[in-house]
């Protein structure tokens, strides 16, 4: 069985981590593996895939059955901005921290969160808002966080900048190319924003974890896929390796506080 990160002893303020950024760009991977990060200290967050036609967070059955919320009906606008506020609301009933996987609703968020000041409004319910930016390895893959930034629509005062190894193409040192990102202007250009980065390594055996329905703690403690058997010992290593990696990187950043 993997050991187990130690719990948090301490307070916690509820926190509400919004994916924001293009799509495909491994941000539904990256969510899920914070959501069971907290989960296996000790806390129970709230998940919620806001892609009414495609899994995104909710891709990940065997935390999101546990943990997740109701997707919404459609895509409508309407319907979107209630679904948001629900989830915001819920997780301040109950005190949780919550990962909004926006997806397909990236505008509608955008609209909704200056129409209904919900950084501001979440910050007065007991929810800090953490903005989980996306970036790819190239530049124009900074083009809709420029672009969100400048329209104002979504300013939180933490912007934690995701890089999920995995968009890196082959051939290419991911380092070299995030490396190239971090000195865009851009962030410095963010004022009234504290900005921090989180890298995501790449984990090859991902695609069968999704498809064998198993949370990747299960999968560290061997149990079986629906065929019967569990993943090889060397997978099982390679899930523990990404989740220590990951753990050392959100040390390193000092962004424990910021996340669920």
């Amino acid at each position: 069985m993997s050991e187990k990160p130690t719990p948090s002893k301490s307070p916690r303020t509820p926190v509400a981590a919004v994916k924001a950024g293009r799509g495909n760009l491994g941000g539904s991977t990256a969510e899920a593996a914070l959501a069971e990060r907290a989960i296996m200290q000790g806390r129970s967050p709230l998940l919620a895939d806001g892609d009414a036609r495609n899994p995104g967070l909710s891709a990940f059955k065997s935390v999101y059955e546990r943990f997740g919320l109701t997707r919404p009906k459609n895509e409508d606008a309407g319907v979107l901005r209630e679904w948001f506020s629900e989830a915001f609301g819920t997780a301040a009933e109950q005190k949780k921290s919550l990962l909004v996987d926006v997806g397909g609703g990236d505008r509608t968020l955008e609209l909704w969160a200056k129409e209904e000041g919900v950084i501001s409004l979440a910050e007065s319910i007991g929810l800090d808002v953490t903005g989980l930016f996306m970036c790819g390895p190239q530049p124009g893959d900074l083009d809709y966080i420029k672009r969100l930034w400048e329209s104002e629509l979504f300013r939180p005062k933490r912007a934690l900048l995701v890089f999920n190894d995995w968009t890196v193409p082959a051939g290419h040192d991911p380092d070299r190319a995030f490396g190239r990102l971090i000195e865009d202007p851009l962030f410095e250009q963010m004022q009234g924003c504290e900005v921090r980065y989180l890298r995501i390594p790449k984990l090859s055996v991902l695609p069968a974890i999704i498809e064998s329905g198993l949370s990747f703690q299960q999968v560290m403690e061997s149990a079986p896929r629906p065929c019967g058997t569990p993943f090889d010992v060397l997978r099982r290593a390679q899930v523990k390796r990404w989740f220590d990696l990951i753990e050392s990187n959100i040390v390193a950043e000092k962004v424990e506080s910021w996340l669920p």
